[in-house]
């Protein structure tokens, strides 16, 4: 073989060495990211109903329900995947969703909202909602083991409910920092659940504070996300989550932690309704997705350099 075609065939093998391992790390960074223990959340209960006019996603089957870390671990930032089935046994849609929990204690249990859309259905459309949903065939896609935790000294000292004019069912309470800690900001996410304990609704409060000195209270409302006055007919018990972040450098004084009484007499009003918050963990690009979009370019631009180095190579004459 001579010098020249040796070269080209290095080259072409090259190629198609780094091609494969462009695909092979492409493909690896699509499956879903699993670490830590995904075996340990267990999905407790869930339902679904259609979200109502009133909401911005109108239309959609909104499934809720509730999970729990059953290890001896905490996990950090649980992801969820959904796939849903009609009565017939087809699979008509896939969702995703993050538990309601930054940090989910061993044991502990927190709520998830799940949308699905036209956008995530195969049919493009959302008209198979209305042949009936049969189950929903849930997956772990993420559960990271951690060291971190919360600040665990936050207690909900007193709390109540009622039923607005407008049929929306609100859940108003205090919260108070029992420790010796200044936390960050501070929100409480709600499970509602039937007469049957099963999980039919949940919500989250708006940012209380930026911080919470010791002994502070601060006063909170949470309702279900999708509120109907049919679903608060339908609400027979909640139960409270308290998350919490890290303070900030320069964290500016809260009024709260100028009222230390334990047990504050509570005041339902309609003024307290919480404006929804951005869900925590929600902001960034997913790192899959980040590794996917790499290894696509990659992929892109060994198939431009393979296609200049095949221009390039000039058919040889044959002497005679």
């Amino acid at each position: 073989m001579k010098y020249e075609e040796c070269g080209v065939a290095i080259n072409k093998s090259i190629i198609v060495l780094l091609a494969a391992l462009s695909i092979t790390a492409l493909c690896t960074s699509l499956v879903p990211n699993v670490m830590g223990s995904p075996s340990d959340i267990k999905i407790l209960s869930y339902s679904w109903y259609i979200s109502p006019s009133t909401s911005y996603n109108a239309g959609d089957l909104i499934v809720v329900g509730e999970v729990q870390n059953t290890g001896p671990n905490v996990l950090d930032y649980v992801t969820l995947g959904g796939i849903a089935y009609t009565t017939d046994g087809q699979a008509q849609g896939y969702a995703y969703s993050v538990a309601y929990v930054d940090h989910i204690l061993p044991q502990q249990k927190a709520a998830f909202y799940m949308d699905f859309s036209s956008q995530t259905s195969l049919s493009g459309n959302l008209s198979w909602v209305f042949q009936g949903i049969d189950h929903i065939e849930f997956s772990v896609t993420r559960a990271n083991e951690t060291d971190s935790q919360q600040y665990q000294d936050l207690a909900v000292v007193a709390n109540t409910s009622y039923v607005d004019t407008s049929g929306i069912y609100t859940v108003v309470g205090y919260i108070q920092n029992t420790g010796a800690q200044l936390t960050g900001k501070v929100w409480v996410v709600a499970t509602f659940y039937n007469a049957s304990g099963t999980a039919i609704a949940a919500g989250y409060s708006n940012y209380l504070a930026d911080s919470l000195s010791p002994n502070g209270t601060i006063q909170f409302a949470v309702s279900p996300l999708d509120s109907t006055a049919q679903l608060a007919t339908q609400i027979s018990s909640y139960a409270l989550l308290i998350q919490n972040q890290e303070p900030t450098a320069n964290p500016s004084p809260t009024p709260s932690s100028q009222s230390p009484s334990p047990s504050p007499t509570l005041s339902p009003s309609t003024s307290e309704q919480p404006t929804q918050s951005p869900e925590p963990k929600l902001g960034s690009l997913p790192t899959e997705l980040v590794f996917a979009i790499v290894g696509v370019v990659l992929i892109v631009v060994i198939l431009v350099v393979a296609f200049i180095l095949r221009r390039k190579q000039k058919p040889k004459s044959s002497s005679i």
